[in-house]
């Protein structure tokens, strides 16, 4: 609930439009929470939704990078395991 509050705030436009990621920092983190949300759907499923938030945060607030459609991906893949593919 929390993510979909989150992309709430943002058209599909702004979304689409993000700028991308340019901070070496955050592109090594979202490279280190791809590879954990790919990780953690596998070892630990109840917890993956706590990463794919991360991510999709992480890329709104400081840019898309190569990882961000892992984020938004699991988050749809998750949503329709939930049956919520109405949005």
């Amino acid at each position: 609930q929390e993510t979909k509050d989150l992309l709430s705030a943002y058209t599909d436009d702004e979304i689409l439009n993000t700028r991308p990621m340019t901070d070496p920092t955050m592109i090594i983190a979202m490279k280190f929470l791809g590879k954990l949300e790919i990780g953690m759907s596998q070892i630990m499923p109840i917890s993956a939704p706590f990463v794919m938030q991360q991510i999709i945060q992480l890329s709104l607030l400081h840019g898309m990078s190569p990882v961000s459609p892992i984020g938004f991906v699991h988050l749809g893949s998750y949503m329709a395991k939930l049956g919520d593919i109405s949005e």
